[in-house]
């Protein structure tokens, strides 16, 4: 059992502009390109506009520092379950079988970074044909107090754990690029990234928006880090239709590979 991991970023089911507010009609589609999947299917997103915000309103991501945080975490921690069941409810009516997985609650974070994580239950819910949905959660954190704990780094975790057959990361644009591709329509779209890509991954910084789990940077480090234990990853443009059907079908090429050494 190999299962198909797909993330679909917070920027490609959100308004990432204003707070709260779910791209509805981007949320259906992408439920019904998912449903194309076959085997077993494991589903993390992001916080766009409703983890973020919050998060960065209560510096949840710089650890624990005043009593205020305390709501600060709550809040976010409910933003996400707000978003997340938006999400459950747009697989369920496209026929997926799909259940919340509270990462904050089955995950040990230290530092900011996934130290063990109870897979028991995700791993009879694949057994059973369920399709397990995690998310980007504000977590309690071992050494710190309190972290962000990133969607990307729950899939680069559970892949390299379930052993999975590959991952696909949804995004708003059409891979990696050289240059901010929403600022610089000529940015050359690069087809592929290997570790030997240190100068350039470090270029790509963090995301602009509201976004305080390290943006395009991160998620490439991540995959980099997958990649290197045998794990396939590709990121694709999810807010463009039949991308990601085609991607969980099996296509390759639709965007950025990312590879190890």
């Amino acid at each position: 059992m190999r299962p198909l991991i797909v993330k679909l970023g917070g920027s490609v089911i959100t308004d990432k502009r204003r707070p709260f507010v779910v791209k509805r009609a981007a949320l259906r589609r992408l439920a019904r390109e998912l449903a194309a999947a076959k085997g077993p299917l494991v589903i993390v997103h992001g916080g766009g506009s409703f983890g973020h915000p919050v998060a960065s309103k209560y510096g949840i991501a710089e650890g624990y520092k005043n009593k205020n945080q305390l709501m600060g975490l709550s809040l976010t921690h409910r933003a996400m379950e707000r978003l997340n069941a938006n999400v459950i409810e747009a697989l369920q009516k496209a026929g997926l079988p799909a259940i919340a997985v509270q990462p904050s609650a089955c995950v040990v974070v230290s530092g900011g970074r996934i130290q063990s994580m109870e897979l028991a239950p995700v791993k009879k819910l694949l057994e059973l044909g369920l399709i397990p949905v995690l998310y980007g959660d504000a977590v309690p954190d071992i050494s710190r107090g309190m972290s962000i704990l990133s969607g990307d780094q729950i899939v680069a975790y559970l892949a390299g754990e379930l052993k999975a057959s590959r991952v696909i990361l949804g995004v708003d644009v059409d891979g990696v690029h050289m240059a901010n591709p929403k600022k610089d329509k000529s940015a050359i779209l690069i087809r592929k990234i290997t570790p030997a890509d240190e100068e350039l991954i470090a270029s790509l910084g963090a995301a602009e928006e509201k976004d305080v789990t390290g943006g395009m940077e991160n998620k490439v480090r991540e995959l980099l880090a997958l990649a290197n234990r045998g794990v396939e990853a590709e990121i694709v443009n999810a807010t463009k239709p039949g991308v990601l059907k085609r991607a969980v079908q099996g296509e390759r090429g639709l965007g950025t590979v990312v590879v190890g050494r």
